[in-house]
């Protein structure tokens, strides 16, 4: 603790502090447009849950992340207000990855660091989501990797009572980030495996079976406070978090294209710099920073086979799972450009022609662009391979955020020019300070343009912008009595549900029964709200069952659209 203090104190009135303020400012200002963004699906069980007045819905994890929550609640009120915590936590982890990052190698790697995190648009997201995975789990990990290279690069000089503190330290980031998910094993382990692989020269028989031990003795350990903390926290279910494993353990009929399909959406996230950049990581790098990079590579490869080997997650929100990636390819990314640009030589002439090419690619969004249905998935992939990509592609999810379309020509011409950059830069050492001065502003834009469609939309447009005027008029509209309106997608189904006239959602996903589905119309003759993001099929049954409805509300905007359907005296609809 004295460390970092003696950091604090020794930064204080220092242009180091300034700039530290500067990059805090400019995170939370890029941020808060976004903090009263709608609360989508499962965002809004949370206010929900942890709202102790209300009926409880059962968070299936370790309690610290409810408590997380339900403190906060009290704070800021259970409401939409919720952002501010995964915002909160953003923050925190903003100046901790400075703090590490300037520990091991120094102030330019941790202000570059600082900077990707403050830009990058799976950052952004992130720090936005009502959940854990995006920051609060990052936060902990960030805590357990300052203890432990403190630990493991602690100066011989350093007093035992200083050893102790940073034991501590590594503890409080393990146990923490355990009671947020178990899933933190993957950070946990990494750390371990790191450590193992370093003294790995210095392992005999009996060295193997203390380290066995200790890592035994730890899993039970922490089984055991898990077990206790049922008893701690009346709202804890053990049980309900145990069997919550059991729906991911699946092994014959495995989602393995709606897997594929989620983790490109998470590279598209995660923007092309972040993830092939790293990839130049051992070729440019020296021994030494590698080696203090090695506990991310055993991170992130602990966490494929987790995710995509030995579990299925094809159902749930594996993009969202994916943002534990930010920050092992945040540092990957730093201390390749910091190996690169050593000499500190830029060449102005790429960086022009990147940014030129950067604005050429924007432009091209104004194009006209199809907006094929994201179900069944066969349009838009139709499109992919037959090289019609002037289209657009919906990016949502369990957890949000709330739709918002990005042009697939934008993309795709992004990623190539930067594979086909990168291979070069691989294989021409000479050619590589050119390249990534050339690649630096695209990354730039091509972030800056999911940033702006997710929180304004002003090319393709804004779900939230066509939301609350539509909620307004279910609001006030008198024919539209209570539990009476079923929502495409859920979208809005949160403030749709605070003017008490929300009955139910629906799904069109061709997972869900399609005949129940039929069944559920021709029964529930009501009102029914369709932000239409993503597009519905313009074959399906459900726009041919909208069609005979009387439409008493609709508004567009670029891209996409909010309808109210009075589907009272609609006739049956059959397959």
């Amino acid at each position: 603790m004295q460390n970092i203090m003696n950091f604090f104190r020794r930064i204080f009135f220092s242009r180091e502090l300034l700039a530290v303020i500067l990059l805090a400012l400019v995170f939370v200002l890029i941020r808060l447009p976004g903090v009263h963004l709608p609360l989508h699906q499962d965002e809004y069980k949370w206010p929900i849950a942890v709202n102790p007045d209300q009926s409880h819905v059962i968070i299936p994890h370790p309690p610290l992340g409810e408590i997380i929550y339900r403190t906060a609640g009290y704070i800021v009120g259970f409401n939409t207000n919720f952002r501010f915590v995964p915002l909160f936590f953003g923050m925190l982890n903003l100046l901790l990855l400075y703090y590490l990052m300037r520990f091991l190698f120094g102030r330019k790697e941790a202000t570059i660091a600082s900077v990707i995190w403050i830009l990058m648009y799976y950052s952004v997201l992130a720090s936005l989501m009502v959940d854990t995975d995006g920051q609060i789990m990052p936060f902990f990990f960030l805590i357990a990797l300052i203890g432990y290279f403190k630990l493991k690069y602690r100066s011989i000089e350093e007093k035992d009572n200083k050893k102790w503190l940073w034991i501590a330290v590594l503890f409080l980031g393990c146990i923490g980030g355990f009671f947020i998910k178990v899933s933190f094993l993957l950070a946990i382990g990494a750390i371990i495996a790191d450590y193992v692989w370093s003294k790995r020269l210095l392992l005999d028989k009996k060295t193997v079976f203390k380290y066995l031990g200790f890592g035994i003795a730890g899993v039970i350990v922490l089984a055991a406070l898990l077990y206790i903390s049922a008893d701690l926290f009346p709202f804890f279910n053990l049980h309900a978090s145990l069997s919550y494993w059991e729906h991911f353990a699946v092994w014959k009929n495995r989602g393995w294209f709606q897997t594929g399909i989620q983790c490109v959406k998470a590279l598209l996230y995660s923007s092309p710099l972040l993830v092939l950049l790293p990839l130049l990581t051992r070729k440019t790098t020296s021994r030494d920073v590698f080696d203090k990079v090695k506990v991310f590579l055993f991170f992130m490869s602990f966490a494929f086979l987790f995710y995509v080997v030995i579990f299925d997650f094809s159902g749930g929100a594996l993009d969202r799972y994916w943002q534990l990636l930010i920050l092992p390819l945040t540092v990957l990314t730093t201390v390749t450009l910091v190996a690169i640009f050593k000499e500190k030589i830029f060449n102005k002439v790429a960086i022009v022609w990147g940014t030129i090419v950067g604005l050429i690619l924007v432009c091209l969004q104004f194009i006209p662009h199809a907006v094929p249905a994201l179900q069944p998935k066969a349009a838009w992939i139709g499109r992919a391979l037959s090289l019609h990509w002037n289209f657009v592609y919906p990016f949502s999810g369990g957890s949000g955020p709330l739709a918002f379309y990005v042009s697939f020509l934008f993309m795709a011409l992004s990623w190539i020019i930067f594979i086909i950059c990168i291979a070069v830069a691989y294989f021409k050492p000479s050619w590589r300070k050119t390249i990534i001065a050339f690649l630096i502003p695209l990354a730039l834009i091509y972030n800056l343009v999911f940033i702006e469609e997710y929180l304004v939309g002003f090319v393709n447009g804004s779900a939230p912008h066509l939301l609350y005027p539509a909620v307004a008029f279910i609001q006030n509209d008198p024919d539209i009595g209570p539990n009476s309106v079923t929502v495409y997608n859920d979208n809005g189904g949160n403030e749709i549900m605070a003017t008490g006239k929300y009955h139910r959602r629906l799904y069109v996903d061709p997972m869900f029964s399609l005949a129940g589905k039929v069944e559920t119309l021709n029964t529930d003759k009501e009102f029914y709200f369709v932000l239409d993001a993503p597009r519905l099929d313009p074959t399906s049954v459900y726009v041919k069952y909208f069609a005979s409805c009387t439409v008493i509300y609709h508004t567009v905007d670029q891209k996409m659209s909010a309808t109210v359907y009075d589907c009272r005296r609609a006739p049956d609809v059959s397959i």
